[in-house]
């Protein structure tokens, strides 16, 4: 630990979590398409989120305000329903980053968000200043000695899985040597009370 009382091999983000049963309907469509979609690193199915906010690295003091604003600040925010539609990717076309799943349009979700990041930027934290793109990352980092992605059947992998409810904004910490790599450190539940 460094004199802050930092972790240096710690990261810490918040996130939507998504429920089990949609993990897993995910996961098996990601099995089948590792067959035509050559990226080096799969996400574990146990990892998949949506974030709301990367922290990075932070101490414990920093963590329990960022909390304690964001659970006053979701006080009255509801449960709401997300829908995942289908994949895209970020980076260069031909040799994408990232492969990850869009989700349907959501004001809720973009409100929850905004609420989490201001109350970050609030306490301290420095974070991305890019546009908020809800996405579950779900493969990392084509393999370009396999050639260009298969855009077009890509495109023909999009699909949707039913709605879900989401009740809780969570914090994770990132554990990278582990295998899944991301652990709730703390709950927010959303429930309007």
């Amino acid at each position: 630990m460094n004199r802050e009382g930092m972790t240096m091999n710690r990261h810490f983000f918040i996130a939507v979590p998504l429920p089990s049963d949609i993990k897993a309907a995910l996961n098996e469509k990601c099995e089948k398409m590792k067959i035509d979609f050559h990226f080096k690193r799969w996400v574990h199915q146990e990892d998949y989120h949506i974030t709301l906010a990367f922290l990075g690295h932070a101490d414990e003091e920093q963590l329990q305000a960022v909390m304690d604003e964001a659970r006053e600040n979701l006080l009255n925010v509801l449960p709401f329903e997300l829908t995942i539609q289908g994949f895209k990717t970020f980076g260069r076309k031909e040799y994408p980053r990232i492969l990850w799943v869009d989700l349907l349009e959501s004001q809720q979700l973009n409100v929850v968000q905004e609420i989490v990041y201001q109350d970050c930027m609030k306490v301290g934290f420095e974070l991305d200043k890019k546009p908020f793109v809800p996405h579950i990352t779900v493969a990392r980092k084509w393999d370009e000695a396999c050639g260009k992605i298969p855009s077009e059947a890509l495109m023909e992998e999009n699909f949707q899985l039913p709605k879900f409810l989401v009740e809780e904004v969570v914090l994770y910490e990132s554990k990278i040597e582990k295998t899944p790599k991301y652990y709730k450190k703390a709950v927010i539940r959303l429930d309007g009370q």
